[in-house]
């Protein structure tokens, strides 16, 4: 191709990747005006380099670090080697709100990723900001409404702060497994974690569980796992899926009755790779009592139905906190 052709169509690629953008803009809301622009500024930097990596087919985005912290840049590479993704074109209106570390966060950001599975390109993104208002935070969020309906279960103004952060703390959970990241994965696990697998297993014909319903010769059998027997398959499964989604859904808190600073989390759980998909629910019992650092305690995974379609799970046959004994230190 003629070089001076090649370098129009490149001058037209970078005009239309400047015309046809979303545009951020705040609602009406918590966030002061001074900060609020910043704010705008810095989001609409990095939809605009999402955008132009998207155009140009890059397979990495390329980002200025001064207005992203370098820990953020990072975790946006690694969930860009899992799928480009962009904001629809057009004004779009967010959410903003502080966070209890003094910061700010925008929610309802629409995002189309490339490689989501059919039918699941449109997700919504959540950006964390520092006080100062450099982007800190790039997470797959959980739908404005459900997070709405999580946040007016709240029991008091505490609760609604713990709230606030164990949202916060699912979103990164989430988005820590599409970007692969070991490293943070390791340090929400508590050492000594509690991680508990279903998996469905053939029995003999007219086989009946503990309660006596017979399950057309099949049931869960469980494998205890420790951290680091989890995170070490969880990496093979990493380095060998060319793509990785996951996804949460019907999320739940419960806090402890009886222990401050415990809560329960379950979730309907998609997971899809390039060779294997599954469904099924997941708990979390989780210790909240230093805030800047939760760690998960029990873990555990149920499938949802069998290859066949038959439920072999349901939501009321999922662990929950009362299946535990919470040892305090």
């Amino acid at each position: 191709m003629n070089k001076k052709v090649t370098l129009l169509i490149l001058a037209l690629a970078l005009a239309l990747s400047a015309q046809a953008k979303g545009v951020i803009k705040i609602a009406d809301g918590e966030v002061p005006a001074a900060i609020k622009t910043v704010l705008e500024a810095n989001a609409n930097k990095l939809l605009s380099d999402m955008e132009h990596a998207c155009i140009m087919h890059l397979s990495k985005i390329s980002i200025a670090n001064n207005y992203m912290t370098k820990s953020a840049e990072e975790d946006l590479k690694q969930m860009w080697k899992s799928s480009a993704m962009r904001c629809p074109d057009g004004i779009i209106s967010c959410r903003g709100m502080s966070t209890p570390n003094g910061g700010w966060q925008l929610r309802g950001i629409p995002v189309d990723l490339d490689e989501a599975d059919e039918g699941e390109e449109r997700q919504e993104l959540t950006i964390g900001f520092l006080p100062d208002g450099r982007i800190d935070q790039v997470a797959i969020a959980i739908e404005m409404h459900r997070y709405d309906e999580l946040m007016a279960e709240q029991e008091s103004d505490l609760d609604y702060t713990r709230r606030q952060i164990i949202v916060n703390f699912i979103e990164n959970f989430r988005t820590a497994y599409n970007r692969r990241d070991i490293g943070y994965l390791e340090q929400v696990y508590s050492d000594n974690a509690l991680i508990i697998t279903g998996k469905v297993v053939q029995e003999k014909q007219g086989y009946k569980d503990v309660s006596g319903s017979t399950l057309g010769g099949q049931r869960v059998a469980y494998v205890q796992q420790s951290k680091r027997e989890y995170l070490t398959r969880l990496k093979a499964v990493f380095n060998r899926a060319r793509y990785l989604n996951v996804k949460f859904e019907d999320i739940e808190i419960v806090q402890h009755p009886k222990y401050d600073g415990w809560y329960g989390v379950t979730l309907k759980q998609h997971w899809h790779t390039s060779g294997y998909s599954d469904e099924g629910y997941l708990f979390l019992m989780v210790d909240f009592r230093d805030e800047n650092l939760p760690l998960i305690t029990v873990r555990t995974w149920q499938p949802h139905k069998d290859k066949y379609g038959n439920v072999v799970t349901t939501r009321e046959d999922v662990f929950s906190l009362g299946d535990f004994k919470i040892e305090r230190k």
